[in-house]
């Protein structure tokens, strides 16, 4: 398979870390135009990359291989770049606090949620100003930065499930896809071709 255009990768490696998606949210964790998706989305078709259901779309078998050879041509050079692993090892300490935080958020009573909180959010915040340094290496990094803010003023105006609901965009979600994407762009996917 020749390689995918710049924005068929985006909405499809949108739906690979979703797993099922609608072309809603695909679009919107994309960062691409309903038009954009639209022409994506019949070429994925036809190439049979995705399959619908409904109202969901998942990727064939072909679309993941699509996606992941995507990720090996594209990203290679990076993966034994210094700075970006020691940038990748900075962010594993984010993470392992970040999920400790969450965890507690799950299951604390609802009167210690909003200490939690306050100090999930200032992790996330870090993370966001970490991501404009990724961004010189995966410039569409920065659209992660835009997902993580507008999340967090979802939950400062109320709305406490975009905290960890899979339903939404929530901090959990994109924080889960960030690193799976982090993850694939050094070689080391969760998910392989075998899987």
């Amino acid at each position: 398979m020749t390689a995918l255009p710049d924005e068929q990768f985006l909405l499809l490696n949108a739906l690979w870390l979703r797993k099922m998606a609608t072309r809603g949210t695909m679009e919107e964790n994309a960062g691409l135009s309903a038009a954009a998706a639209e022409s994506c989305l019949r070429s994925a078709a036809d190439h049979q990359l995705v399959r619908v259901m409904g109202d969901y779309y998942v990727l064939t078998d072909s679309g993941r291989r699509a996606v992941l050879d995507h990720y090996d041509s594209e990203f290679a050079s990076l993966r034994g770049d210094p700075e970006l692993l020691a940038w990748y090892e900075r962010f594993e300490g984010y993470n392992a606090r970040f999920l400790e935080l969450m965890s507690a958020w799950q299951t604390e009573a609802d009167e210690a949620k909003e200490r939690t909180y306050a100090r999930l959010a200032r992790i996330v915040e870090r993370h966001v100003e970490a991501l404009a340094g990724a961004a010189r290496w995966i410039p569409r990094y920065s659209h992660y930065a835009a997902r993580f803010e507008r999340s967090l003023e979802h939950v400062d105006s109320g709305r406490s499930d975009y905290v960890s609901s899979p339903m939404v965009d929530s901090l959990h979600n994109t924080w889960f896809e960030f690193h799976e994407d982090l993850l694939a762009v050094l070689g080391r996917p969760r998910e392989s071709l075998e899987d």
